[in-house]
Order: structure tokens, then sequence, then C-alpha cells
């Protein structure tokens, strides 16, 4: 059946089926179990209409469709429909029973992706609060999304993919939140091992008779545990391979990953007043034995079997001394557990580590007048490996590109109120700014990038000819301006425009970025209103403090976004900069610059403080930036 086959009757079978009470879900399960899965996509698709005709949403249809898309080369027609499909079972304001249990079980899937503490976060919050975690799992996948103005989103189609091939391959038990070992984990969250080794750890016949080992010592201690070891060369570890090794826990326990050999050989290899021979106790026979099998793997498996070679053969067994044993072993295990407690990324993927813009973008909540507005301000350029015209000329020349800025707002659920595009803002098209209406049900703002390429040379031919960038803002609630009381734009940050950007038609006095070298000046923008019955000529005094403060990555807190945790203070902040400032009525445009060499690299949170002298009210604003280390 083709994708259009049938769509006609498939409408009216999803209302018959709604009216006689049996699940959609379980319906559309059959027809996939039946061999039928492009029939069962339809059926869910009119599912889908009659069901949010009827005021509800199914995120176990959600998570069905996408995966049967991602596990059939042959549904490739549907990838455009599955993120729509999966946005839709997300949407739950008050889920029932079968939603809930779907969307805690989702929300695990996608935080394992952001790392402990988020998935921590999200796995307590979500049991209280499903619709809430509904939509931080909408929105986690929205930014996922490597081409937000296409309807594609290629992430999940990936991880979907990753999930349905680690469960067919990687089931020696479930423990995963991906129904799946520890294998299926780590595969759905970096993708694809560039190497692996796996087998049977044992000491074999022709070991036992050269080291004169009896059967009966050999079966009570060498349990044959499985094992699996896999290498990574991306740079999960910047300048290494990155190795997991996974096996059977004290021999004969649960396939899963472990820190080190020492969690597969069983305990009583160690303790047990028999586990000795030659006056040499089991564990180190076992640890040389099964280094030679995984030696094979290279990398410290090889490294660590040579030296106990060297230990074990230089002299023979008799005349071993078992500390030296002890200590290169004890040496191994305090290795492993320190490389085991090494971060390492959250999750790695092929798609978003394709080519991409550089984008910096911004979104300020403003008035104009007495209307609350949304200030979007983009400069990206194309991130490629330039050429070189002319050997000899210091130069580089980047192809010829076009630059697209498209703004897309969102309310509070994630839900697509609309998209503009962005003006240029300077002759050469790199800065593009935009001004909303700021309605008060935005509630997230995506800022696309897309740099078209054009390539005049033949061996350019095989790179991409788009390269997207996006970046993602939470709105606030719309500013207003209220009888006898100030307001306070958001802040804008960037440098001053160097004398090879005009910025003519740029709606503030600056190229807006928030990373910064420490040389560079910080330039801060606000906008402060005044009661708009303020005359024009009346000028107000206000005080204005400006505040620096270093931040570190924490644990979420509630009402932190989904994704990477965020930026938490560690220090006390430290004015840089205490002013009073006379503006004009009823709306002044400020800014300064800001001389950030004396501050540490890192994450920075600028805070700016405004008080009105007249009245003692107050306003805060706050932006964090990047300090980079040359």
């Amino acid at each position: 059946m083709t994708a259009g086959a049938g769509v006609g009757v498939l409408p009216l079978l999803a209302v018959g089926v709604l009216q006689s009470g049996s699940d959609p879900y379980d319906r559309g399960r059959a027809l996939v179990e039946n061999g039928e899965p492009e029939r069962a996509l339809q059926y869910w698709v009119a599912v889908r209409d009659s069901l949010t005709a009827a005021g509800a949403q199914d995120p176990r249809i959600a998570t069905a469709f996408v995966a049967t898309v991602a596990g059939e080369r042959a549904l490739g027609a549907y990838h455009e429909i599955a993120p729509l499909m999966f946005y839709w079972g997300f949407d739950a304001r008050a889920p029932g029973d079968g939603a809930r249990g779907e969307i805690l079980a989702e929300g695990a899937r996608t935080f394992a992706l952001a790392g402990d503490a988020v998935a921590d976060h999200w796995a307590e919050k979500g049991a209280d609060d499903p619709a809430a975690l509904a939509v931080a799992i909408k929105q986690f996948w929205i930014e996922a999304d490597p081409t937000p103005t296409t309807p594609e989103n290629e992430r999940l189609m990936e991880h979907w993919s990753r999930i349905v091939h680690a469960r067919r391959s990687y089931v020696y038990n479930r423990s995963s939140p991906y129904e799946t070992d520890d294998r299926g984990l780590f595969y759905v969250k970096y993708g694809e091992p560039d190497r692996i080794a796996r087998g049977v750890l044992g000491i074999n016949g022709a070991e036992r008779r050269e080291w004169r080992i009896d059967s009966d010592f050999e079966s009570r201690f060498d349990v044959q545990p499985q094992y699996e070891i896999w290498r990574y060369a991306r740079p999960l570890q910047r300048g290494e391979f990155t190795y997991f090794l996974f096996g059977n826990t004290d021999g004969t326990g649960p396939f899963q990953l472990v820190s080190g050999l020492h969690e597969i050989i069983p305990p009583t290899a160690r303790t047990s007043p028999l586990a000795r021979h030659a006056g040499v106790r089991a564990w180190y026979y076992l640890e040389y034995f099964y280094y030679q099998d995984m030696a094979r793997m290279g990398g410290p498996f090889g490294r660590r079997f040579d030296e106990l070679d060297q230990l074990w053969n230089r002299p023979r067994a008799g005349r071993l001394v078992e500390g030296t044993l002890d200590a290169v072993s004890q040496r191994y295990v305090q290795d492993d557990v320190a490389a085991h407690r090494r971060p390492r990324p959250p999750s790695w993927s092929d798609v978003a580590d394709a080519p991409r813009s550089a984008l910096s973008a911004q979104a300020a909540r403003i008035l104009d007048g007495n209307e609350p507005r949304l200030l979007v301000l983009a400069v990206s350029s194309p991130l490629w490996r330039p050429g070189v015209d002319d050997p000899g000329d210091e130069g580089l020349a980047l192809a010829a590109h076009a630059a697209r800025h498209t703004a897309i707002a969102r309310d509070h659920r994630m839900h697509e109120l609309g998209r503009a595009g962005l003006v240029p803002a300077d002759r050469r098209e790199h800065v593009s700014s935009v001004v909303l209406r700021h309605a008060r049900e935005v509630g997230h703002v995506t800022v696309a990038a897309q740099h078209d390429i054009e390539y005049d040379r033949f061996d350019d031919a095989d790179r991409p000819r788009v390269y997207p960038g996006a970046a993602y803002f939470e709105i606030g609630p719309p500013l207003a301006r209220r009888p006898g009381e100030m307001e306070v734009s958001d802040l804008v940050v960037g440098i001053a425009p160097p004398p090879e950007f005009p910025l003519e038609d740029a709606p503030v006095p600056l190229l807006p970025a928030t990373q910064f070298w420490r040389e560079d000046l910080l330039r801060v923008y606000f906008e402060l209103y005044r009661d708009a019955d303020t005359p024009p000529d009346d000028a107000g005094d206000f005080d204005v403090r400006v505040q620096v403060v270093p931040l570190n990555i924490g644990a979420p807190a509630a009402g932190d976004p989904p994704g990477p945790t965020p930026p938490r203070p560690r220090t006390e902040a430290q004015a840089t900069v205490e002013v009073s400032v006379e503006s004009p009525g009823p709306t002044g445009q400020h800014f300064f610059d800001l001389d950030l060499r004396n501050e540490r690299p890192g994450v920075l949170r600028i805070v700016l403080e405004v008080t009105d002298q007249e009245t003692g009210a107050a306003r805060t604003r706050a932006t964090a930036v990047r300090l980079l280390e040359r």
C-alpha cells in the first residue's frame, strides 16, 4: 500500500474504533505485528485527528509511530510526519494512567541523553507532574532538531533508529531505559563503536596443562564469564580512544557495564582459603589469563597483559612474589575506578556533529510605545574548511554563500505560533534582526540560520551545500507600562561594531555576541521605560548597578529547562559599575562597555539593577555570557 492509499477509508475506520471502545494503540500495534506497518501508520494518523477532536492525545501512539518509521527503511516517506506525530503525543494537559506511564518511560529515554543529574531531576518532577514532563520532552527534541525550519527532525529519527537496533541486538537483560542491557544504553547514546572484541574469558586446556592447573581448581574459580569491549575512536575523551567493558559481574552475575576486570573476576578467587595454586592466589591467575584474552583489543588491555606477562614469565610462577602481583592488581583497580568516574559526554550524534553554521543570536523583551515586542538579533557565518586561492596569499578565501535567519515563536506547550524571516541590518548581510509582536502566549523562540554555499571548485563537490544552525530562548511574560512605574528591557550584549561592520540599520549599537575573548570590551545595551504619560522633554534620574557573577554547572532546579544543566553562581558577585544616568521620557536607550580582562574564563552572569531615584522602585535584568581563553 502506498502512502496515500486508503486515506479516505481510514478516518472512518478510526472513528469507528473510538466509538467501539477498542484501544487505537493496540489496534495499530496489531497491524505492525501482522506485517502491515504502513497501514498502521496511516491508521494512527487518522486516529490522531479523531483523538485531537475529542481533546485527547496518546504518547504510546507517538513513540510507536516513530519507532515503526525508524525501524523500516521502506517507510522513509513518513520521516516528515513522524516528528509531528511525536510532538502531538506529548501534548498531554492532564494525561491518564496509560499516558502517564509512557510519558515517564519516554522521559527516561530522552533525558538519559542529557546526563544523570538532568535525568534524575525529570524523573522526580515527572512523577508529580507528567504534563510538565511531556512538554519538557517535546522541547528537548525541538531543540535537538538540527534543521528547525524543515518538517524533519533528523536527530529524533537517529535516536529512535538506534533504539530499534539496540532492542534487536542487546537484550541479555532489559535493565536500561531502552529495554536493553547496558550495551544498548551506550549504543543509543554514542552510536556504533568503531571496534568490538567479545568472547568468553577463561583458561584453555593448553594453558591449564602448561601451568599444571588441576580441573577442580579451574572449576571452582574460572567460571567462564562473558565479556565485550567497545572502543570509540571519536573523541568522547579528548585526545584518546574511549573503551567500555561489559561482562558478568562476579563472574556469573548480570551482564552489564563494569569499571574494570576486578568486577568480573569472582570474589572467591581472592577470599576462598582454597583459592591457591603453587602458592599464588587464583585471582592473579585469572587476571593474567583474562587479560591475555582481552589483549586482542589492544590499548590498555594489551599493555596490561604485556606487563603481567613480564612478571609471570620472568621468573616462572614458582618464584613469583605475590606482593608484586597484588600491587599491580590494585593499581589496575584504582586506575579503572578513576577512569570510570571521569566525566564523559552524555551523548554523541552523527547528525548533530555534521557541519553547521556558527550562530550568535539573542531575543530580548522590549516595548514599542505601550506595545510589548520581542527584538530578535542574529549574526552567523558558515563553518567549513576554507580554501586558499593562492598558496602565496596569506588570506583565506571562503566560498560565496547566502545567509537566511528565521525566528520561530512557540507557546508554553511548544505549539508553533508563527515564524518570520529576519531582515539584514548591515550591507554584508551578516547581521539580521526582526521585531515580533509579543503576545502573552509566546513562551519559546527558535532562531534558525541557514547558509547556502556556492562552490566554484571541483574538489568542493563532496562538501555540504547547506549549513544549518539554531539557538533557543525561553521567553518571560510581556513587558508593560504601568501607571507610576518604570520598566526595563532585557539585556542585549555584544561588542562595539568594528569599522568593517557598519550597522546603519541595526536596532541596537552593537554586534550581537554571547562569547568573548578577554581582550574584547563587552557592550551591554538596555532600554528604560517610564510612565507613558511622561512628557518627552522630562528627564528622570536612575541609579544603575552592574555585577559580574562567575557561574558553574550545578544540579537542575525546579523550573529549569530540559537539556544541559544550567549554570549557577559559584562565588559572591562583584560590582563592576555603579553609575547614575539621566533618562529622557518616556523611553531611554542606554549602553556601556565592560572590561573583562580581570575576569577568569568561563560562564559569567551579567546582572543589571536599575533603581528610580525618585520612587525607589527597582528592576533587575540578567544574561549569561561565556568568556573564552585563547
